[in-house]
């Protein structure tokens, strides 16, 4: 059981809105960051495992951050979300200017470094939002459960299925047309070479597909920026 009144705080209903768009944001890391490593650029497991420390480097620095910004010196909430946004942003951007099948591990610290922090920074915004929103003792602790049911279901379903089926129908679109310009640009050996080249064209196919993806994941990032730096509300 879980009362309006703890439903239609305002900050409850903030912070589940915001993670509802945060984690849309995050969902690539979900769909085909995984894939992208090891089918594209060729990662074995070790290498993939060796990535999520470059996460857990970012999670620690944006705890740090946190800590002394807005534990020590009070920022305010408004200024935490738009940082956590900011990074996430520059995750994206990173991955839409930088993605191909030609990069290095290491080139990965800095977009997974972002990505960590970000997170880590909104979840820690969002809770405290919550703890300080002034319901009464026995309301707050199902504000908590929407808290929680919000950050972890919303991120680990709603993002992955919406920005997954997009990915489905770009990708389809995308190695149509990749196909359709082999098979023009070389007809006489296409019977020859349609097995040789569909790896090729499938892997392009998903390069391009990511790239607008996360450019228009990029375009609603810098979207959400400018909402939380001009909204009226305050948490």
């Amino acid at each position: 059981y879980i009362s309006f009144q703890a439903m239609t705080n305002r900050n409850v209903v903030l912070t589940t809105l915001g993670y509802a768009v945060f984690f849309t944001l995050l969902a690539t890391e979900h769909v085909f960051e995984h894939g992208y490593a090891a089918h594209v650029l060729g990662f074995d497991e070790t290498n993939l495992a060796d990535l999520n420390w470059y996460v857990f480097a970012g999670i620690l620095a944006g705890i740090a951050m946190t800590y002394y910004c807005f534990a020590r010196r009070k920022w305010q909430y408004r200024t935490m979300t738009a940082i956590g946004f900011i990074l996430v942003a520059a995750y994206l951007a990173w991955f839409y200017f930088g993605i191909g099948n030609a990069v290095e591990k290491e080139a990965l610290f800095v977009p997974l470094f972002l990505r960590g922090a970000g997170a880590v920074i909104i979840s820690i915004v969002f809770l405290t939002s919550i703890v300080q929103s002034g319901l009464p003792f026995m309301v707050f602790p199902q504000a908590l459960t929407i808290n929680g049911f919000s950050g972890a279901v919303l991120g680990a379903t709603l993002g992955p299925a919406i920005v997954g089926e997009w990915l489905s129908h770009v990708m389809a679109r995308n190695a149509s047309l990749l196909g359709a310009l082999v098979t023009d640009a070389n007809p006489k050996d296409m019977n020859l070479s349609i097995e040789a080249t569909y790896g090729m064209v499938q892997q392009q196919a998903m390069i391009v597909s990511m790239k607008e993806i996360y450019g228009w994941l990029l375009i609603l990032g810098i979207i959400s920026i400018i909402l939380i730096v001009l909204s009226p509300v305050r948490m």
